[in-house]
């Protein structure tokens, strides 16, 4: 079903026509209209929500907005919380594609966390060495524990799925018995005169550097997870290593008659999953909590998961979703600061995942339905014709 045909004469109209080949695509541009209905109805209820406990619907929008882009500093808040985002969903992505679902990557940002603290309060050194072994020691730390899982599977074929979602209620109380004890992470200064558990502040010459971009505050981990997250979708789409990883995630049957093993490019997709998933881990001690507590993941490992869903998969609409995602975030607490209750902005932010995840569950419902298959069996006819 060819809807916009498009033939660049030239170079300068390439831009443009790659855009109108985005449209042309039947699939793409259904999706992009059921995204724009489902989000305008997911603002539409949140709308009517606000309205029934007494507030403005109409702030409900521009409060979102304002709370994540315009206010000074919000650009700079809602980039760094898109940086653990962006890191959960590639590596969300590389499991998936291999065909394992890694659904615990809320306790491997946990671990992934734990570790890099461990490794910025007691390993000594030279401030810049120290940052990064912290910062790497996030990504063992999610590997470490996704490798539980791998050895499960491997030993037992004990399902991942199942492996990696208990796994991820057993990570928080890891981390909350390590910053419970004076002999292991328990902040023991004069500043925690009540014991919380929590652990001692990462001293400021040790954190990710910051800098200030057009009045923004952003740390080195945003471009680092920026770079991170453009390699592998590379690597994934173009490299042999990525063939092997999305033949195995296709078609195991014919995975293994090419030398793909789960033994192999399973376990090392896993593997790679719950390091990404400890450098958003390691990302959020090091570039904006500054110190361990037993909540640390705070749902970074949830959001990051459907954001990679919600991108359909892709690293690239990875960038924009896990922004999207960090929006959603920042605008919600901006909009419980005008009043609102924060249950009514909890139930507000859950709407708009459930409107951003539903065009994806339409499309295939669209799809399977008689009429569905009528209209693009005859659109593919009219192509090949």
């Amino acid at each position: 079903m060819n809807i916009i045909g498009v033939k660049p004469d030239s170079r300068r109209n390439e831009t443009f026509a790659k855009i109108f080949r985005f449209f042309d695509d039947t699939n793409k541009l259904l999706f992009s209209v059921l995204l724009i209905a489902c989000l305008a109805g997911g603002l539409f209820i949140s709308g009517l929500l606000v309205a029934a406990v007494g507030g403005s619907p109409t702030k409900v929008l521009s409060s979102l907005v304002e709370g994540s882009f315009q206010t000074p500093g919000a650009l700079g808040r809602t980039l760094i919380e898109a940086v653990p985002l962006l890191l959960v969903s590639i590596g969300v992505i590389v499991s998936f594609k291999a065909g394992h679902y890694n659904i615990g990557t809320e306790g491997q940002v946990a671990i992934g966390a734990l570790f890099s603290t461990v490794v910025a309060l007691q390993i000594p050194g030279p401030n810049w060495l120290v940052t990064t072994l912290a910062v790497i020691a996030g990504f063992a730390g999610g590997a470490f524990w996704s490798g539980i899982a791998v050895a499960a599977y491997l030993w037992r074929r004990v399902d991942v799925m199942i492996s990696t979602l208990l796994l991820t209620f057993i990570a928080p109380n890891v981390v909350l018995f390590a910053v419970s004890k004076d002999y292991l992470l328990l902040d023991t200064t004069d500043s925690n005169t009540r014991l919380a558990s929590q652990s001692e502040r990462i001293p400021l010459e040790k954190r990710l550097i910051e800098f200030d971009v057009f009045g923004q505050e952003i740390h080195l981990g945003f471009i680092a997870a920026i770079i991170l997250s453009l390699l592998v979708t590379a690597l994934l789409g173009k490299s042999v290593w990525g063939l092997r990883v999305r033949l195995l995630g296709s078609n195991f049957l014919t995975a293994k008659r090419y030398g793909v093993t789960q033994n192999r490019e399973g376990a090392t997709a896993l593997l790679i999953s719950g390091g990404f998933s400890g450098l958003a881990g390691g990302m959020i001690v090091m570039g904006s909590a500054f110190r361990l507590q037993s909540h640390i993941a705070n749902d970074f490992g949830w959001d990051g998961l459907l954001s990679a869903i919600v991108a359909r998969l892709s690293g690239y609409l990875a960038l924009i979703s896990s922004v999207f995602f960090a929006a959603l975030r920042t605008g919600s607490s901006f909009l419980a600061a005008t009043g609102v209750s924060r249950t009514i902005t909890s139930v507000i932010q859950g709407l708009m995942v459930i409107a951003a995840l539903m065009p994806a569950a339409l499309l295939v419902v669209i799809y399977r339905s008689d009429s569905g298959k009528r209209i693009f069996k005859s659109g593919k006819k009219e192509e090949s014709e």
